[in-house]
């Protein structure tokens, strides 16, 4: 089973409801433990008063209304699934002709460029889903991949997911069309974002060739998807393919 990073989100507030985790004042630091990944996670939750807030100011793109912020530190999230960074031993391959990276950062991934498959990268989430031959093709690469990456037969399950990546429109590092894998995802899964941010400052994938580029360290990956953008806080440890996000 894969991870769901806006899922996670609740499992801090649900546990001090619960009485699983005693509240503590102004905010509460929460280590979360995900059985799917067999990783760890830091959350934190404001909780002013000891009581779990929800009400706030903070929004996410593609996402309605606003709500309290929740931080969360992903850790452990290199080869999450199948331990390695790079599943097929290279960044960057070729599949039925097409160049691909496959990367294992939070959620397993097969990441294509979408001027390969015929897209300007300015199509509407409504044009994308309606393009069955896209489909098509994206689940032929994605089942190929899939037995590369070591998890036999795909066709009936939802990993690895598929990430179609092109140059930033505007502001952002990086543009970003996530399928999940057989409809285009409204905005953007967190632990997708959390791979296409370290496929972003490795050497050789497709996306590090797209994003625009930022040594910094710890720096900040903003991903364009269709209803706006997410930013992911990256912290490496070493680079390439031993590198080790913080």
């Amino acid at each position: 089973l894969p991870s769901c990073g806006n899922m996670l989100s609740g499992v801090g507030p649900a546990a001090i409801e619960m009485g699983l985790v005693q509240a503590e004042n102004e905010e509460t630091r929460i280590l979360v433990f995900n059985e799917n990944t067999k990783s760890r996670i830091k959350t934190v939750v404001q909780t002013p008063n000891r009581e779990v807030l929800y009400d706030g100011d903070t929004r996410i793109d593609g996402v309605p209304g606003t709500g309290a912020p929740i931080i969360m530190n992903f850790q452990d999230v290199v080869g999450s699934k199948t331990g390695k960074l790079f599943p097929t031993g290279q960044p960057a391959e070729k599949i039925q002709g097409l160049e691909v990276s496959c990367v294992d950062v939070a959620m397993p991934m097969v990441l294509l460029r979408t001027e390969v498959l015929g897209l300007s990268g300015s199509e509407s989430p409504d044009e994308i889903n309606a393009n069955a031959r896209l489909f098509e093709r994206v689940e032929s690469i994605r089942r190929e991949a899939g037995q590369r990456m070591g998890f036999c037969d795909v066709s009936d399950v939802v990993i690895p997911k598929v990430g179609l990546l092109a140059e930033p429109g505007g502001a952002g590092d990086i543009r970003s069309w996530y399928l999940t894998p057989h409809k285009l995802h409204t905005s953007h899964a967190v632990t997708g974002a959390v791979c296409v941010a370290a496929a972003a400052v490795i050497n050789g994938t497709i996306a590090q060739r797209l994003a625009r580029s930022d040594h910094t360290n710890p720096r900040n990956v903003v991903i364009e998807h269709p209803a706006g953008k997410i930013l992911i806080r990256l912290e490496t440890k070493t680079t390439g393919p031993s590198i080790d996000i913080v």
